[in-house]
């Protein structure tokens, strides 16, 4: 387990630190340039380096929402196994109503919810990074505005996806829980007065075994979510570091006076933070599905 998490640690460390050291280094080269010359000249130096710290950044960039899309889709690899095992529980600890709404209405949405991220959402902020890095090296109000706009479309996206999905998935299983709670609730009343005494005895054993799947169920319900939190928590570490690493060169661009550089840094840094809320919308609808499966339609 340790080497496990040694090697998480690693990967969302590395290519956030490399990122550093070459911003960094990018950083001083061009304050060291434009120190050197004066003039004419030092117009072209800042030019080249901010056209160089543009580059090296966008393609840091690039790579991140690749990954962020990568993760995503196996998620849902992940999902495609571990969805009919745990409803496959549920269904035999008598949630027959949460176990369909489970394996029916939530991998569909789940599905859909990676449908989107890797065709329109990660497209999305791709587009938001070429606009402003291309607002900041070319100027123009135009291209501002636009990278603002592809910002606040992705902003308002995140926030309906997670209200449409927090709503529907919470209405069904809630609804699924009612049910079966009262389908359990009806069979033990039915076993209770078929037969004063056996059915009693019948009853009760109805609870254990319900009882019994809902412990299962709880484990398995922890163990996947485990497993989700492993798939993510590398590329949210990523995301963070990300950001706090553009913050930092933005803090360096600006005390050497790169005042162009560190508009990229503070735009590409909120580009940072919502690749990580992508990632966060899609495992909170995982892990919010798979609660409301584990807490309802215990009733008896």
């Amino acid at each position: 387990m340790l080497d496990t998490l040694g090697e998480w640690a690693l990967q969302g460390v590395k290519d956030p630190l490399r990122f550093a050291a070459q911003a960094v280094l990018t950083l001083s080269i061009g304050c060291a340039a434009g120190l050197a010359v004066s003039g004419g000249w030092r117009i072209c130096v800042e030019a080249t380096a901010v056209l160089a710290f543009g580059t090296l950044s966008l393609s840091a960039m690039m790579d991140l929402t690749r990954l962020v899309g990568e993760t995503a889709s196996e998620c849902q690899t992940y999902l495609a196994a571990f969805v009919p095992v745990y409803s496959g529980i549920a269904l035999l600890g008598g949630q027959t109503t949460g176990a369909a709404a489970y394996s029916g209405l939530f991998y569909a949405m789940s599905g859909l919810m990676c449908t989107v991220i890797q065709s329109v959402l990660l497209p999305v902020l791709q587009i938001y990074f070429c606009l402003s890095a291309s607002a900041v090296l070319w100027g123009g109000q135009g291209l501002g505005r636009a990278a603002a706009l592809f910002g606040d479309c992705l902003k308002w996206g995140l926030r309906c996806c997670g209200t449409v999905f927090t709503v529907v998935l919470g209405l069904q299983s809630a609804l699924a829980g009612v049910s079966d709670s009262a389908a359990l609730r009806m069979g033990k009343s039915v076993l209770s007065g078929f037969a004063p005494v056996v059915g009693d005895a019948a009853a009760a054993a109805l609870s254990a075994s319900a009882a019994s799947f809902h412990l299962l169920k709880g484990t398995l319900a922890a163990a996947g979510v485990a497993a989700l939190a492993a798939c993510f928590a590398p590329v949210l570490i990523r995301c963070a570091l990300y950001g706090l690493a553009f913050r930092l060169a933005g803090i360096l661009a600006e005390g050497c006076g790169q005042s162009r550089s560190g508009q990229i840094c503070a735009l590409y840094a909120d580009g940072a933070q919502l690749c990580g809320s992508v990632l966060v919308l899609y495992a909170f609808m995982v892990v919010l599905s798979t609660a409301l499966l584990l807490i309802s339609g215990n009733g008896g």
